[in-house]
């Protein structure tokens, strides 16, 4: 008689009496203690199953918690580099892997640790090991107020500011224009944010309306009230207005973009007081963000467009496809011109949510109008990789800081 128990087969011989006898007792109380031999065997086998089923789950938890640990830190290399306009005049190595490291040494984990990414200022424990020594941190500087809410600013100083003006990174988080705040993604950043410390320029970060709490062109009218604010405060903060860059990811590079595409362009509607000095923006840095609404929306043709529940639709207030004349003019590319400063847009070919064609889209644009740009294609890289703050990528920002810097210094 064959028993199955699974994985294993257990084999019990048991003598089967003639059926037309009747057994003695002798035969009857060894065929119950066979079968209570067998039923013992069969609770250790089920037993070992138990065991064996509780260890692969145990290993595939361990393996879950390995691939999220390791995400942070992908080592694909740079798949392709796309340039219509090389700034630097010569084909760029195509082919170089950025591994995160910094002063020597690989580090593995996400730039903010366990931190909790809520918190709208930073810790004592990012300012002492992430940034470099003698930043004075200004943070919750309240630059505007407006149906009721608050919005505010910090200020990263690096040591250099307390003798010279020094030139300032404005940046603009992320997070679908309905979420994320001012200290989210320097914890994402603090690669960058510390590179740029380094340089000499102070690193700025502002927070706007989000689509909870306003529609468009709230968003755009914040961030030029802050840069308002900033100029008016030049002074107290030993800031130079004249040579400041704006740099944002995902939503943030959407309002980046659009600051620098209308900066020089006079749309009285998106500031509060448009004939109040806002500076000179010597660049922008664009981390895959949207840069045409209208397009954007191909991706959701199947929608409901009376129930749109895009990013983008609740932004605006309305769907870009109800609405493509407002779509339009909230979308970067509507006011490209040659007027527009330069541009370093930087992409990912796994991009789903915005596809790198939006930042294709830019540089197009940018080029026709004769206007430096360069987008790098992060290859393997999705939205909101981590790896956008890989040195490798460090590295073309400082460059692009670097040229327009020295630029101005030469002037």
């Amino acid at each position: 008689m064959r028993i199955a128990t699974g994985i294993l087969s257990v084999e019990a011989d048991v003598a089967s009496p003639p059926i037309h006898s009747i057994p003695s007792m002798s035969l009857v109380s060894k065929v119950s203690k066979s079968l209570a031999a067998t039923i013992l065997l069969l609770g250790c086998v089920a037993h070992h199953n138990e065991c064996i089923a509780q260890q692969k789950v145990n290993a595939e938890n361990a393996a879950t918690e390995s691939t999220n640990s390791t995400q942070s830190t992908p080592t694909t290399s740079r798949a392709e580099r796309r340039s219509t306009d090389r700034m630097n005049g010569d084909e760029r190595d195509g082919s170089r892997r950025g591994t995160r490291q910094r002063g020597g040494g690989e580090r593995s984990n996400r730039g903010g640790g366990s931190r909790d990414r809520g918190a709208t200022t930073l810790d004592q424990e990012y300012i002492s090991t992430k940034l470099p020594a003698g930043v004075r941190y200004v943070s919750d500087i309240t630059f505007k107020e407006v149906d009721g809410i608050e919005l505010k600013l910090d200020l990263l100083l690096p040591k250099e500011n307390q003798e010279t003006e020094t030139p300032l990174a404005v940046w603009i988080h992320g997070g679908a224009w309905m979420r994320g705040n001012k200290a989210r993604d320097l914890q994402r950043f603090d690669q960058l944010a510390a590179r740029i410390l380094e340089r000499g320029v102070a690193f700025v970060s502002i927070s706007y309306r989000l689509s909870g709490q306003a529609n468009f062109p709230a968003p755009i009218v914040d961030c030029n009230d802050a840069l308002a604010y900033l100029y008016e405060h030049r002074n107290q903060y030993n800031l130079d207005m004249d040579r400041m860059f704006v740099m944002g990811t995902s939503a943030g590079g959407h309002l980046a973009s659009l600051l620098g595409t209308t900066h020089n362009a006079n749309v009285a509607e998106f500031a509060s007081k448009p004939s109040q000095p806002r500076g000179n923006i010597l660049g922008i840095v664009d981390f895959y963000g949207p840069i045409d609404l209208v397009k954007l929306q191909e991706k959701r043709a199947d929608d409901d467009v009376e129930n749109d529940q895009s990013p983008e639709a609740k932004m605006l207030g309305v769907s870009p496809r109800k609405r493509p004349d407002l779509a339009a003019k909230a979308s970067p590319l509507t006011y490209v011109s040659a007027n527009s400063p330069p541009f370093l847009m930087f992409h990912g070919d796994r991009d789903v949510r915005v596809p790198m064609a939006q930042s294709q889209l830019l540089s197009n644009a940018l080029t026709e109008n004769g206007v430096s740009n360069e987008l790098v294609v992060v290859g393997g890289a999705r939205h909101g990789d981590q790896k956008f703050d890989d040195t490798v990528y460090n590295d073309d920002v400082m460059t692009f800081l670097n040229r327009l810097l020295d630029e101005t210094e030469q002037n």
